[in-house]
Parts: C-alpha cells; sequence; structure tokens
C-alpha cells in the first residue's frame, strides 16, 4: 500500500530575513537554492504518528546558510500543528539541503535565511503497521546524526580525495552518507543518501573518506551505537582546491577553560598592578584529537604584562570537535582565539580570607 500522491514541495523559496534593497546592485543576491529536498527526503522524516494517522503540517526554521551551501545553527521558529514533531523533522532535514551563498558586493557571504517547509495532507493514512522505506528509515533502522567523532579526516585527506572533475572545473560539492557502525566503532557498507552536485562524484569520494571516521561505541547517556547508522555529511569547498592555507569548518568548542584555569595563568606582573582585565589573541593549529598546537600570539592587550604567555599557558585547556556538523574537517587547520580575562572580580574574592577557607567564588 502507498500514499498515492506525494507532491511534497517546500512552501516557499529559502527568504533571507534582510529584505534586499530595489536599488541593489546586480552582484549582490540572496541565498538560493541548489537542491531541494524530493519528496522522498520529506517522507524519510515524517513524524510516524502523522503518517500513520494521514495528517501534514509544516514547520519554519531560521539558519545560518554558510560559504559552502550548507545550513549551520538552524532553529525552530514555528510548528503546525504544535507538538505533531514537524519542527523536529524539519531539523533532520535541513541536513540534506544544498544552497548558493549569499553575494555582498560580488563577495559569497555568510547569510540569515528563514525556511518555511510544507508536509502536506496525504491522500489517506497509512496505518500503523506501514512505516517509510527510504535509505534514511528502513525497519528496524536506528539513525544517528549527531555522533562525537573521535577519529575524523584531516583537511589533507579531504582535499587529496576531492573528485579530479569537480577541482578542475573549481566546483564545490558536498553528500550525505549512511553507514553502519561496527563494533569498534568504524563505519561501513556506506550507502549515499544524497549528493549534490550530481555527476561530480562527490559522493564515491565522501565514501572513500568514510574508513578514517571512529566513533565511541556508546551515548553518553549509555546506549550502544554498534548496529545503528551514523548520517554523515561531508563537504568539499570549493575554495580549499588552490588555497594556500586550510579551509575549515566553523569550529565547535567541546572544551573550553573555566575561571579557575584562568585566574591560574594570571601574570606576577599583572597581579602586582591589579590589573585584571586584559585580552590576548593566539593562533594556533589544531591537533588529531581537537587540541590546539604551535600557538603563537597574535596581539595582547595591555601590553607588556604578560598576558599573551598566559593565554598561550591556556591553550591546552581548549579541544575543538575534529568534524563540523556541515561536513568540514577540523585537523591541520588553523584557528584564531581570541581570550578576555575579566578577573577583577573573582581575584579580589580569592583574596579574602573567607575565600581562603572554602567559600563559594561569586
Amino acid at each position: 500500500m502507498k500514499i498515492r500522491q506525494l507532491s511534497m514541495i517546500l512552501s516557499a523559496a529559502v527568504m533571507a530575513t534582510a529584505a534586499i534593497a530595489a536599488a541593489a546592485e546586480a552582484q549582490d543576491r540572496a541565498a538560493d537554492w541548489v537542491r531541494r529536498p524530493t519528496s522522498d527526503d520529506l517522507l524519510a522524516v515524517w513524524p510516524s504518528k502523522a503518517l500513520q494517522q494521514g495528517y501534514g503540517g509544516n514547520a519554519l526554521l531560521a539558519c545560518i546558510a554558510t560559504l559552502h551551501g550548507t545550513l549551520r545553527d538552524c532553529r525552530v521558529e514555528s510548528e503546525t500543528p504544535a507538538g505533531g514533531g514537524f519542527g523536529s523533522a524539519a531539523l533532520i532535514l535541513s541536513r540534506q539541503f544544498v544552497l548558493r551563498p549569499a553575494v555582498k558586493d560580488g563577495v559569497p557571504v555568510e547569510s540569515q535565511v528563514r525556511i518555511p517547509i510544507n508536509f502536506p495532507k496525504p491522500d489517506r493514512a497509512t496505518g500503523s503497521h506501514i512505516r517509510p522505506t527510504t535509505a534514511s528509515d528502513l525497519p528496524g533502522r536506528v539513525v544517528y546524526r549527531q555522533l562525537r567523532w573521535t577519529k575524523a579526516p584531516t583537511f589533507a585527506d579531504v582535499r587529496a580525495a576531492y573528485p579530479a572533475k569537480a577541482q578542475a572545473d573549481k566546483v564545490g560539492g558536498s553528500a550525505t552518507l549512511g553507514c553502519r557502525i561496527g563494533r569498534d566503532g568504524r563505519l561501513s557498507a556506506c550507502e549515499i543518501v544524497r549528493e549534490a552536485p550530481e555527476r561530480y562524484g562527490f559522493g564515491v569520494a565522501a565514501r572513500r573518506l568514510a574508513p578514517l571516521f571512529e566513533t565511541p561505541v556508546q551515548t553518553d547517556g549509555g546506549r550502544s551505537v554498534v548496529g545503528g547508522y551514523a548520517h554523515l555529511n561531508v563537504t568539499f569547498a570549493a575554495a580549499s582546491i588552490d588555497a594556500p592555507d586550510p579551509v575549515i569548518g566553523r569550529p565547535e568548542w567541546v572544551s573550553l577553560p573555566n575561571i579557575e584555569d584562568m585566574s591560574a595563568v594570571v601574570p606576577e606582573a599583572a597581579k602586582a598592578r591589579k590589573v585584571f582585565k586584559a585580552r590576548a589573541v593566539i593562533n594556533c593549529q589544531v591537533g588529531a584529537s581537537g587540541d590546539l598546537e604551535t600557538c603563537g600570539v597574535q596581539s595582547e592587550e595591555p601590553a607588556a604584562l604578560g598576558y599573551g604567555d598566559a593565554a598561550l599557558a591556556l591553550s591546552r585547556r581548549f579541544r575543538l570537535a575534529i568534524w563540523t556538523d556541515e561536513g568540514l574537517p577540523i585537523i591541520g587547520g588553523a584557528v584564531r582565539v581570541p581570550i578576555r580575562f575579566d578577573l577583577d572580580d573573582y581575584m579580589r574574592s580569592a583574596s579574602t580570607p573567607a575565600a581562603a577557607e572554602g567559600a563559594p567564588a561569586p
């Protein structure tokens, strides 16, 4: 039994939150579609209760369209009916969207976008015994879309796997894989769920990278992921083809220093002058575990008090996720880390007798 009509389309194109004035120059444009979700894409994430009972709904997402054509920082602005699951379904679906980035003054830029997604009411309910059968939602298949990777490809790995034709044409693209998670946390039996643009080999290139990923075999809650399937996004950024410096994803910090860590590295010269507000910027390479390596000081304010060296000492407290949600590498890339010290109240309280006796700091 099938739903006879599933002409499911997005109810509107991406709408930039900031309207473009009529007098804008011709080279300026809002983000626009490269690949829209298909009917099968929508069916794969359709809330099971709504599908079984035969009703539709809609959701409105607010996201940032990246330079690489993917979306990040998506959130649900609204959904109808409330609590029907269509907002969550839209968030899952957003990982498969591919857009052309907005252009300002002839240069691609990130932009805020609002995406309304319509799940039209099907002709009839499917009944509780019928479920969608697609690559991303097979009976008995558990799909994980945000795994914590302990191993992932480096920037050099991704550039080496970049399809030759796409490199020659200077075309960027992306692919989503569905892979089985083994007992060792490695991926196998990867299927190409989607790739865009097609005919450039981005799906095949992504599959070549899949063996380089590894995830813990249990979630933070202790649930085993072995035998489940991972949805893995891989993005090939056109800017990385000829770039002298690595083009990596937007950093996602999984470990940051706390106030005790920061107070422990305050320079003696700053303590002597009671200067506990400062700012330093360091530039670092990203190591294989997401740690910061070979850091150097770019700037420090105020100067000559030692806050640059303090920031370097603090760098060991930072750690990055080694693969971004948009499907870009971090390992082997360079990051700029601004660090602000604002410790007046903490250092004052730490010097009081109450604090020395173990009273909690404010």
